[in-house]
This record gives C-alpha cells, structure tokens and sequence, in this order.
C-alpha cells in the first residue's frame, strides 16, 4: 500500500500546474511566444483603416457644420479642409462617411443637380460647343433618410437658431415660393410671382424679415434662380425678370414635397385635383385599366 501512495503525489501535485498554465492563457498571461505572436496580429490590422475612419468623422463633421448654415458642400471644399493630401482617397473617404451618415445620423450626402440652361442663348451656346454636359454639379447636401413616419414636424422641429418661429416661418416660405414657381412650368415672372404674394400679404415682410432680403438669401442658398433678360445692345426696351426652381430646391423639396403641400392646403386628395396638379407639374397621367394606348391595345 505505501508504495501506492508514493506514486499518486506526484499525480495530484501536476494538477495544479496544468490549473495555472489555463488560467494564464485565459488572462492573456501566456508564454512569450504566444504574446509576440498577439501582438503582431495587432499590429498588422490595417493601419490606414483607422486612418480612412477618421477622415470619413472629419467628413461627416464638414457636411454637418455646412448643412448648419445651408452651404452646399464642394468636391473642392471637402479635398481641401477635409482630405488635405489625401485627395485620390475621395471616393473611399465618401463611401465611408456616408455609412455612418445612414446609421447613425439619419441622413446621407446627395448631389445637388446641374444648372439647367434658362435662356434661348445659353442653350444655343451649348449646342455649339462640342463639350460634353456635366454629369454632376460636383456639391452636396444633406437630406434625410428616415422613413416618412419620422419626418413630422412633431418629431423633427425646426432648428432654433435664430428662433424655432423664425426657422419655421422661413421653411414655410421657400417651400410655398418653390412650389408657385413649378406649378407654374417652373418659370415664373417677376409681377406674378408679386402678385401671389400681396395676396398673402407677403410682398413686403417675411415675418420681421424683408422680402426682397428674405429673396436674396432663398437665391444665395440655391432653393431659387433669378433670371435676368436684357435686350440686346443698341435694342431699347426693359429688361424682364424671372423666377425658376434652383438645384437645392429641387433636391430638398421635389415633386413630392410640392405635392404634398399642394394637398395639404386642400386638405383632402381627389381624383380631379391630382389630375390637374399632374398636369401643372408636367407629370403623365398614369393609365387606368382597361384604356386602349395609341397601339389600339387594351392596358390591363
């Protein structure tokens, strides 16, 4: 029996050294070895992903304090304040800021969209000229992506600067004047653009704000475009002034917002109204079931 005995300490006494080689490796005290080899792993994680992910914050930081003050935000501006020498990293940097700006802030960067050429002339130049049309106007702004449930006023009010009132006022009036000038096949004269605003007893003031001020600064913020035509030289005459939908408008309210303010001033939707608010936007009319299209065949 002692013999027995003998053989069986060593065996109990290995147990716990086994117990504290585990728990070493459990809490990251393991062999030299083990530690070099954790911490190239470390190290090799790729450096300029961290150094992308800063940028994409710096970004997202830019278009915020840009969106602050309706300033759209420039290619060149975001190469310059944000990128620095890092300029060939633009679309990368873009793609990121742009999934954090969608998880986490509800919002995303769009293009704002070309100029449109106004006037006889401009067009004319631009069928002369063998250059191709711009594809982007290379700005952006920030519009939100949430669903339509989370865009209430009662959920996202006005900003406070100046004043919420201030604010809302301002809102309600570049989104009226946006959608007269569409309603109007997106050109609207100077006296009639006048008119409809005596009639709402907003030709002069725009709350404590002038109107003609309250103009330049919807037209400095692109929500508008003034257009003025002079005649040509050695021609007498006046000049005539209109009024067009600009590129911030026409991202930031759209069709869709002029409709659904349209409807919201009716305060109910119908047939007839949505027949003859398409036809003032230039939108076609969808087919009804059953019509024959110019073929003779009977749309289903």
């Amino acid at each position: 029996m002692p013999p027995s005995r003998r053989r069986a300490r060593p065996a109990e006494d290995e147990e716990p050294e086994e117990d504290n080689t585990q728990l070493e490796q459990e809490n990251g005290y393991g062999s030299e070895e083990d530690q070099a080899s954790g911490n190239e792993g470390s190290e090799n994680e790729d450096p300029n992903r961290a150094a992308d992910e800063q940028l994409a914050k710096k970004l997202v930081r830019y278009a915020l304090s840009c969106e602050y003050s309706r300033t759209p935000i420039r290619r060149d501006g975001i190469k310059e304040r944000v990128l620095g020498n890092q300029g060939r990293a633009f679309k990368r940097i873009f793609a990121l800021a742009q999934k954090q700006l969608r998880t986490i802030w509800g919002m995303e960067l769009r293009e704002l969209p070309v100029r449109e050429k106004m006037s006889l002339q401009e067009k004319r130049q631009a069928m002369k000229s063998n250059a191709q049309p711009k594809t982007g106007s290379g700005a952006y702004i920030l519009t939100s992506v949430l669903p339509a449930a989370y865009r209430s006023a009662a959920i996202i009010p006005p900003s406070k600067i100046p004043t919420l009132e201030a604010e809302a006022i301002y809102h309600a009036f570049y989104t009226l004047v946006v959608s007269v000038i569409w309603l109007n096949a997106g050109e609207l004269s100077e006296p009639k653009l006048m008119r409809y605003l005596t009639r709402l007893n907003a030709d002069r003031n725009v709350a404590s704000e002038k109107t003609e001020l309250t103009l330049k600064r919807m037209e400095r913020q692109g929500y508008v475009v003034r257009k003025v035509d002079r005649p040509p030289v050695g021609h007498e005459g006046e000049h005539t002034v209109t009024w067009h939908v600009g590129p911030r408008g026409r991202e930031e309210i759209g069709l869709d917002g002029v409709m659904g303010f349209v409807r919201e001033v009716y305060g109910e939707s119908s047939d007839d109204l949505e027949r003859k608010l398409r036809a003032s936007l230039g939108i076609k009319q969808p087919r009804e079931a059953g019509t024959e299209d110019a073929d003779g065949d009977t749309v289903m």
